[in-house]
């Protein structure tokens, strides 16, 4: 039996609460943000705890564009994640992780090395019950989206920052 339970976390305590998740995840993993970056979807592949898990990424378009770091990222994540699924949607602005379709993370934090580490955001991680509309909309985001192709994202290969680098 699952406790349904909400858990708000700061600073310092978003990204290791989803990687200490991650570890324990079996079948998928949605991650929908404007932004990423390669420090964040670095430590995302790193917590993977095997190659099977299906990791979809649902990142913003602006007027036809995506951030350059952004596909660096979405790179970084086609060369090491066997089912990886990467789609983008106009002016996105939602910062979701659904994992399991079991455990959500809900916030104001990018999926990014500054906005993990250095300002102050908020997260809010719960069981998916708590928000039964939540899957269904995400489900809606993806279906409108439109997928991007490898040969876009291959093109970029901007891998800072590493982790090492910044401490």
């Amino acid at each position: 039996m699952t406790t349904l339970s909400l858990k708000l976390l700061d600073k310092g305590q978003i990204l290791a609460n989803i990687k200490k998740r991650i570890l324990k995840t079996d079948k998928n993993i949605y991650i929908i943000g404007p932004w990423l970056d390669a420090y964040f979807t670095r430590e995302i592949i790193h917590s993977l705890p095997h190659p099977e898990i299906e990791v979809n990424f649902l990142v913003r378009k602006d007027e036809g564009v995506i951030d350059g770091k952004t596909l660096s990222a979405l790179n970084l994540a086609r060369m090491n994640i066997t089912h990886f699924q990467a789609r983008s949607l106009e002016k996105l602005h939602s910062k979701v992780i659904v994992i399991d379709n079991e455990t959500f993370y809900l916030g104001s934090a990018n999926w990014y090395w500054y906005s993990l580490n250095k300002t102050f955001e908020t997260t809010i991680t719960g069981n998916i019950p708590l928000l039964s509309k939540l899957i269904p909309q995400i489900e809606e985001y993806w279906d409108i989206a439109t997928p991007i192709s490898e040969d876009e994202i291959k093109k970029h290969c901007d891998f800072e920052p590493v982790k090492e680098d910044l401490f």
